[in-house]
């Protein structure tokens, strides 16, 4: 052999070899905390649609007017309301109605930094809505990045690490995985789900892994960014550090577009006075003049600094996609103004608008769907991953049992405790999530209105529908493995889901028979979708069902298979092959 090809053989090897390694590292990373990942990624694509969840588990706003550009007597209405509702009030923040939330919204504290309050109100009056207590799509928003349990959540701070450490896995999991599929544009095009076994498996992996990999690369980065201030202080702490320490205050100035030395800096204990009389109408005005005629989402009046009462207000967010948007300062007694607020920096530019992409509350409805068809299929693809790490795993038991003889195959009736462990938490994740989504919007619908701490009681329902999935999952994968472990929980989350318009239509007037022939189409497209979730839950529970036969050339090639195996064992040792097969807890 000449030197030329031993070079080559070389490089081949080392190139293999360093294949090898990002093989075992995708694997590893995806499974540590893929289940956690599936979670995380699941409850953030429901979250594209949080506004309209908001709406549906709160059916006493059904009815309130829509309204696109609301003018400055609705402001005022509510900001009045509040006064006569809470004199004292020192800082509130007034979310304008729009054609995703025809309510108007406002945030009150009457301490310095005490928690805020939320007040729903009727744009048209400016009086509070008596609406349900419910965390409705919000708790997928917060739990999507801090895994919140209860309403008012005390380890947020931990579970933003915990998501930060997942979504970094993940994002080496995609680094990784690019780099293991020598064929990642062919793999593109490669969906062959009549082979059935490992092979399907990995087809729907590759299919669902590449088809919109920018956005999970996008999406993935966009929300370690997010949190950079937590998760890599160091940066921070080395450019913005002055004689009296790390000074972060003007830090999130810079990053937000505004003077460090208008920013509050109060202690816990601080008193803060209340707010002065405050006229919007004539800061509304000004500040549509200077936005051209721009939307206008949002006001927050608080004392700055120096203990100037100042209005603060905020351009609509589907303006841009660049987060946040643009602020205007005004004097709350006089309504001059004072200044703006809006980064322009190329780092914290490109920082609100990767925030942007993340978020995605520039999209329109087209865009949002578009959006959680990706984040379906970003759940597809961690989903089949890990039914791949069990499938590829009793597909090698197998083999091996077939290698030692009949006999040994017929004395292993179970595979590995690993492997039907991890085969349980697959199905209390996969099946048992979808489950828990579906108890916890019914729950919304069932649990009586008036009791206390209702929207904790949801998520009680919740977290229990899950905690019942994770049992029933560890009695048929661990303790007696069995293909009902998948076909039951899909099959009750099916149900669950298609009921769903049927238990609204039983508790509410805001049913399909109501909101169709009114095109109330927010409304409306929630049951529609609740139903389609369902029947597609339905579908998979009856696609793996106990004792489904396999069609086409899966069947064919799984006869020629046993074929072979009975044809090559000892005779004295078929009855126990047939008497005890080997039970695959992948479902597949």
């Amino acid at each position: 052999m000449t030197a030329a090809h031993t070079t080559t053989a070389r490089k081949s090897a080392d190139r293999e070899g360093f294949r090898q390694a990002m093989s075992w590292l995708h694997t590893w990373a995806g499974l540590i905390l893929g289940w956690l990942l599936f979670a995380i990624f699941l409850t953030g694509t429901l979250s594209f649609f949080r506004n309209e969840f908001n709406l549906w588990m709160r059916p006493e706003m059904h009815g309130l007017p829509s309204i696109e550009v609301a003018d400055a007597q609705v402001a005022q209405k509510s900001l009045d309301a509040l006064v006569r509702k809470s004199p004292e009030v020192t800082q509130w923040i007034l979310h304008l109605p729009d054609e995703r939330d025809p309510a108007v919204n406002l945030l009150w504290r009457g301490t310095g930094n005490g928690r805020f309050e939320t007040l729903r109100m009727n744009p048209q009056t400016g009086e509070p809505i008596e609406a349900r207590q419910t965390m409705g799509g919000d708790f997928f928003y917060r739990f999507h990045f801090e895994l919140r349990t209860a309403q008012k959540g005390r380890w947020t701070i931990e579970g933003r690490w915990v998501v930060g450490v997942a979504t970094m896995l993940m994002f080496v999991a995609l680094i990784t995985g690019v780099i293991t599929h020598r064929r990642i544009f062919k793999d593109f095009f490669t969906f062959r789900p009549t082979k059935g076994g490992q092979r399907a498996w990995l087809d729907a992996h590759n299919v669902t892994g590449v088809l919109v990999l920018p956005f999970y690369l996008m999406i993935t980065f966009s929300g370690l960014m997010i949190f950079h201030t937590l998760y890599m202080p160091a940066g921070i702490a080395t450019t913005y550090k002055n004689e009296k320490g790390v000074d972060s205050n003007a830090y999130f100035a810079d990053l937000q577009g505004e003077k460090a030395e208008s920013r509050p800096r109060r202690g816990a204990n601080d008193k803060v006075e209340p707010l002065p009389a405050i006229a919007l109408e004539p800061i509304l005005n000004e500040a549509r003049t200077r936005w051209d005629g721009g939307r206008i989402g949002s006001l927050q009046a608080r004392r700055d600094a120096k203990g100037r009462a100042v209005v603060e207000v905020t351009r609509h967010e589907g303006d841009r996609l660049q987060y946040r948007p643009p602020r205007l300062l005004f004097d709350a007694t006089t309504g001059q103004w004072l200044d703006q607020a809006d980064p322009t920096g190329p780092a914290a530019k490109t920082y609100g608008v990767l925030y942007g992409l993340h978020l995605a509350r520039f999209a329109d409805v087209g865009m949002r769907w578009a959006l959680f068809g990706f984040g379906v299929l970003g759940s597809l693809m961690i989903a089949t991953g890990m039914v791949l790490w069990t499938v590829k795993r009793s597909a090698l038991s197998q083999t091996k049992a077939g290698r030692q003889g009949a006999a040994a195959a017929a004395a292993r009736t179970k595979a590995p405790f690993g492997e039907r462990l991890v085969a349980a938490i697959n199905i209390a994740t996969l099946a048992g999530l979808p489950l828990a989504c579906g108890v916890y919007v019914a729950s919304n619908r069932l649990i009586p209105v008036g009791i206390e701490g209702r929207a904790d009681t949801e998520l009680g329902w919740f977290f229990s529908a899950w905690g019942i999935a994770l049992v029933w999952a560890l009695a048929c994968a661990v303790v007696c493995p069995s293909r009902m472990g998948w076909s039951v929980p899909l099959g009750a989350a099916g149900a669950v889901w298609t009921a769903l318009p049927l238990i609204n239509a039983l508790n509410t007037p805001t049913h399909l028979g109501v909101t169709l022939p009114a095109g109330e189409w927010i409304w409306a497209s929630m049951d529609l979708s609740f139903l389609a979730t369902g029947l597609l839950l339905c579908w998979l529970s009856w696609r793996l069902r106990p004792g489904r036969v396999p069609k086409g050339k899966a069947a064919v090639s799984q006869a020629l298979r046993h074929a072979a195996a009975n044809a090559s064992a000892p005779q004295p040792a078929a009855p126990a092959l047939s008497a005890t097969p080997d039970v695959s807890t992948s479902g597949a």
